[in-house]
């Protein structure tokens, strides 16, 4: 198992440490919220062979990417684990792993409230799929250590740090430090967190730094002051990007230091009827070789397979994001 968490991490760049020199092109990374490839879409499209079905629509969008991340929902069921076809509880079928690596996903964050939804052996076979299909993952590992691990991903001079933490957690029943999941899913707990942001920061291994947090209210429009705060000190930490996911809601981007923290990205491939829930974005950052990001969105529908927003919808995402919409790939 620690060979598949070696996989993982190491599939396309890994998190050993480098001394390479500052990059001299824009780098351009998109992010999308979460991805829950369980449910209805294992069952009609992706046990059927049509793996491709859930980023169809947006496929040359999402492949211009240099690095693509989201957020991982759903952990894959181990053998013999029945996939979950209704329900809170998420579990994908293992063709999943191959659906992300063939949508150009880099890597995807496995920490939150989901991870343990198949169990240990679940976040060990999600690990291990994921690995051998060459997507990287964070956030959950064999082992405390290795979950809070930050994973490197190397592309075109750029080497860009990810941390992935939750902030909710299903499974919990008191403490989450009590639970057997603490020692596989990475808390995000500034206790530990803060001192790594900086001891990577300081070490110069990392040109740009993204943490991924999966937590906040559900299906509020802002996040509460608190949790805006823990955002706002992940920045003042060393995170040069902040994502958020787990509200299933869009919620506006704010600016810290001149770093931008995005509180929510809501879904994207995720079955919900309400209309404000398929309200998402595909967020655009385009990072200088200085380090400094500009960001964009295209605006989305989320549900089974994701969809370019029309006219009314798309202006109502822009306002929810509060940044500039686009409709094409083209990074200025």
């Amino acid at each position: 198992m620690v060979l598949a968490m070696l996989v993982c991490s190491l599939a396309s760049g890994g998190s050993l440490p480098g001394v390479l020199q500052r990059p001299a092109d824009t780098l351009r990374l998109y992010a999308v919220g979460d991805i829950n490839l369980g449910r209805r879409i294992a069952t009609e499209r992706l046990e059927s062979g049509d793996t491709l079905y859930p980023f169809a629509a947006l496929l040359d969008t999402l492949r211009s990417a240099d690095i693509l991340f989201g957020n991982l929902e759903s952990p894959i069921a181990p053998p013999g684990h029945e996939v979950e076809r209704a329900g809170v509880v998420f579990t994908a079928p293992p063709v999943a792993a191959a659906a992300l690596a063939r949508a150009g996903f880099a890597i995807v964050s496995t920490a939150n409230n989901h991870a343990w939804d198949g169990g240990r052996a679940g976040l060990a076979e999600t690990i291990d799929r994921l690995g051998h299909a060459g997507v990287q993952c964070v956030g959950t590992g064999f082992g405390r250590a290795m979950a809070q691990t930050p994973v490197m991903v190397r592309r075109r001079g750029w080497r860009v740090a990810f941390f992935a933490v939750t902030r909710v957690f299903n499974a919990e029943l008191g403490a989450f430090y009590s639970h057997e999941g603490a020692n596989y899913v990475a808390w995000g707990d500034t206790a530990w967190l803060h001192p790594a942001l900086r001891a990577l920061k300081a070490s110069g291994r990392a040109d740009f730094v993204v943490v991924s947090v999966h937590g906040g209210e559900e299906y509020t429009a802002e996040p509460r002051p608190e949790y805006a705060a823990f955002l706002a000190g992940l920045v003042d930490a060393g995170a040069d990007l902040v994502i958020g996911h787990h509200p299933h809601v869009l919620q506006a981007v704010v600016w810290r230091r001149g770093k931008p923290i995005v509180p929510s990205l809501a879904n994207f491939i995720f079955a919900q009827e309400e209309p404000w829930a398929q309200l998402s974005a595909i967020l655009r950052v385009a990072v200088a070789p200085d380090g400094s990001a500009q960001l964009s969105a295209i605006p989305v529908r989320a549900g089974l397979q994701a969809q370019l927003a029309p006219g009314p919808a798309a202006d109502s995402i822009g306002r929810r994001l509060g940044i500039r919409l686009s409709t094409t790939d083209t990074v200025r």
